[in-house]
């Protein structure tokens, strides 16, 4: 990476693969009677808060009340966090360690696990920048630090704007937070990565589209690893190929589609036409279609 491009990374959805407030609250309220209900109603406020229809600090403090947890947990939360990491993040760590110094993590979540995560991949832990939980004297966790700029409306750009950071400012997410940095004048490009979550009325603010890290790096002309992004490689399989094996073609970033009905000869022709591999146990009569 050049000394003149710096990237700002969000976390939840796109460094890892969840919400991690979503996940503490599977940890919180395992013993709640009213622990479905009490986990839709996180979720809902998450994707409203992620989507721009309710304000960030609405969508905080709604959740916060919500989960009724306690420090102890948040130990439990990294160790489910560790294993929820997102495939190119994966792939790409050695590109997270060797460009350490011009990658930020600029997260509305909480740094008591966002923290650990990141630095785990070699980010610099003066170049993460998250929430604060405040906890009482047995631990239990009762709010959040209300001065951090993190925990207000608006807060990535005002964060952005106190580092006066140099050079072209590109932004990684998949929240209307994200894109929020953009819109407000202090970064060049907005990527919205789809990769765990694809936001309709985010990614239609986006400069670009980014289904994984792989294909950002390769736009930048800043892959090492691959030479062509996997994501965009098409797959189509056909008719009884193993579950696991679509899991393990989707792990890998190809952009995978199932078809588990039957195509006719015609059908299969025109639906082939815009991918590079197919698997199928089907018998062609006609090979020269194809």
């Amino acid at each position: 990476m050049t000394a003149t491009k710096k990237f700002i990374i969000d976390f939840d959805s796109t460094f890892t693969k969840v919400e991690a407030l979503d996940i503490l609250g599977e940890i919180s309220l395992k013993d709640d009677p009213l622990k479905v209900e009490k986990l839709q109603s996180i979720k809902d406020i998450t994707d409203q808060g992620m989507e721009g229809k309710i304000t960030f600090r609405e969508s905080l403090v709604q959740r916060v009340e919500i989960l009724n947890a306690n420090k102890d947990q948040i130990s439990e939360l990294i160790a489910a966090l560790m294993k929820k990491v997102s495939d190119s993040f994966q792939r790409n760590k050695e590109f997270l360690l060797e460009n350490r110094n011009d990658i930020y993590i600029i997260s509305n979540g909480f740094k008591d696990f966002v923290a650990p995560i990141v630095t785990s991949f070699g980010i610099k832990p003066e170049n993460v920048f998250a929430n604060e939980f405040v906890y009482d004297e047995s631990g239990k966790i009762t709010g959040f630090n209300k001065d951090n700029p993190l925990s207000q409306n608006n807060g990535k750009p005002d964060t952005i704007k106190k580092l006066n950071l140099t050079g072209d400012i590109y932004v990684i997410g998949d929240g209307y937070t994200d894109y929020e940095i953009k819109a407000s004048g202090v970064a060049n490009k907005f990527y919205a990565f789809t990769e765990n979550i694809h936001r309709p009325s985010v990614s239609s603010k986006a400069d670009h589209i980014a289904p994984s890290l792989d294909e950002i790096l390769y736009v930048n002309k800043m892959n090492k690893k691959f030479s062509y992004p996997k994501s965009r490689i098409n797959v189509l399989l056909l008719e009884n190929v193993h579950p696991i094996g679509v899991e393990l073609m989707k792990a890998e970033g190809y952009n995978v589609e199932v078809i588990s009905s039957a195509l006719s000869e015609d059908e299969l022709a025109e639906k082939i036409k815009k991918y590079l591999y197919l698997a199928s146990d089907l018998r062609l009569r006609s090979p020269k279609k194809f």
